[in-house]
Order: C-alpha cells, then sequence, then structure tokens
C-alpha cells in the first residue's frame, strides 16, 4: 500500500518513525503482505481499517493500536476513504507473549502521549521516553479479540460518526442498536464484553480521538472542536478531556499544535 515514511528516531533500542498511507483505490481488501521486521503501529489519526491475518480479521479505529511479530501474513481493508496516519515503533524489544497481530485499545490517556510523543520528536527529538513509555504498557492492556456480528457493525458506525458529525446528535445507544438489529440491552452487554467498554465509553473515547486530531492539524478553534464533535460546550469538552486524558485543552492545544507533519 503506497505510503510516506518519515523516521523521527532511531536510538539501539528502537526506532520511531511517521507513516501516512495513502487511501486505497478499492474498497477490498488488499494484497497480501509479510510483516519483515515486528513492529507496533500506534495511531496518529483517524483511520477504519480491517485486518485479516490466519483465518481471523480484527476492526482496528483510532484508538488502536497494532502490534506485529516477525514475518506476520496479513491483508487490509480500509473502511473509509481517507489518508491513515501512524506512529510505527521498529526494533524494539520483543514481549514474552509477543504474537501476530494483536490488538489493543489505547485510553485518551495514552492517545495523547501518542501525539505528544510525536511532537516531541519532530521538534526536538525529545518523545523517546514516552514512546517506551506506550510500548511497555501494551502487554498489561486487554487484547481485542477478532470483531464480527453486531459489535463490529457498532465499532463502524461509531467511528464513521466521530469523523462526521459536524455538529450533528450523537447516536444514541437506541439508534445504534437500530442500525446493526439488536436489542440495547443486547449489543450493551455484547459491547462491553468484547471491547472492555460501554457504547457511551467507546463513543466519547472516539470523541476526544478526533478532538486531539484536530488539534494536532492545527486548529485552534476550542469551541468549533466541541461543537462539531458533539458537545454542550467548550467548557465540557473541557472537562471531559481532562477527566480522560490527566490535561487540560489548553495545555494539549498549547503541545500538540505544531504536531502537524
Amino acid at each position: 500500500m503506497p505510503q510516506q515514511r518519515t523516521l523521527l528516531h532511531a536510538c539501539d533500542a528502537f526506532e520511531v518513525a511517521h507513516v501516512r498511507s495513502h487511501p486505497a483505490r478499492s474498497p477490498e481488501w488488499s494484497q497480501v503482505y509479510t510483516v519483515a521486521s515486528r513492529r507496533i503501529v500506534f495511531p496518529a489519526g483517524s483511520t477504519l481499517l480491517e485486518v485479516r491475518s490466519g483465518g481471523s480479521s480484527w476492526l482496528a479505529d483510532g484508538l488502536t493500536a497494532i502490534r506485529f511479530a516477525d514475518g506476520t501474513v496479513y491483508q487490509l481493508r480500509q473502511g473509509m476513504p481517507a489518508a491513515r496516519s501512524s506512529l510505527v515503533v521498529t526494533r524494539h524489544r520483543a514481549d514474552a507473549t509477543d504474537e501476530a497481530p494483536a490488538f489493543f485499545l489505547l485510553s485518551p490517556r495514552s492517545l495523547y502521549q501518542v501525539h505528544a510523543a510525536q511532537r516531541q520528536l519532530r521538534a526536538d527529538g525529545c518523545g523517546a521516553a514516552r514512546v517506551a513509555s506506550l510500548v511497555g504498557e501494551l502487554p498489561a492492556l486487554r487484547r481485542q479479540v477478532p470483531q464480527a456480528g453486531a459489535t463490529a457493525r457498532a465499532r463502524r458506525l461509531l467511528a464513521l460518526a466521530a469523523q462526521t458529525a459536524h455538529g450533528e446528535p450523537c447516536m444514541s445507544l437506541h439508534d445504534v442498536a437500530d442500525a446493526v438489529s439488536r436489542s440495547p440491552f443486547h449489543l450493551a452487554r455484547s459491547f462491553r464484553q468484547q471491547t472492555g467498554l460501554s457504547l457511551h465509553q467507546y463513543r466519547q473515547h472516539l470523541r476526544l480521538a478526533a478532538a486531539m486530531e484536530r488539534l494536532a492539524d492545527g486548529d485552534h478553534e476550542l469551541a468549533g472542536i466541541a461543537h462539531d464533535l458533539g458537545f454542550c460546550s467548550q467548557s465540557h469538552l473541557g472537562t471531559v478531556f481532562r477527566r480522560e486524558t490527566g490535561v487540560t485543552l489548553g495545555e494539549a492545544r498549547r503541545v500538540l499544535g505544531s504536531a502537524r507533519i
């Protein structure tokens, strides 16, 4: 798949690169790829992607980190016609539980660290410690199971809605349940079982991911970001953002504002 790779950091412990993959020309599965060396792919922007390997498929969105082992054979299928931005770590020390592929949902706090590390590496090369911390926390995170059925369809809907809201009201639990032909009760239960999060938490995390992307792209209009993403006000977004990431919106705007690549 065509992509642009920018090396941000290289040391004895690992290398870090920003990778921008161009939009796929076809919604079909890609050709078969083989991972040349183990790598971890952290999301640095919105994406909706299916990954197929070993007879199973997983859904990766703007919250999903992926760990590939040496020699992993896989295919990709894009779920939205947009370029993908990732922070890719290679040559890191292999974990004892390293399997291919493994998928993890990042918390908003960790996702903020991904964006902050990218900004630091671009600015002064001082983000390696943040990257090492992110790599170190992966084994402790809950692995995501291969996705299928109503939960996968609900995740797709929520990921797309987070990118195309533009001030429209957020989809309610009942809206999502109707769209995937499940009762709200059964969808809520299966969604939490498979992802570890409630539908509301998942939607909230996706909206915060979209806010971080906007800030990293240089958007300084906090009130506009809050409106577009369906928050009641800038204050509401600020309260949720600080609770989930540990930093204020103003601090995030200052730190991430020059991270554009």
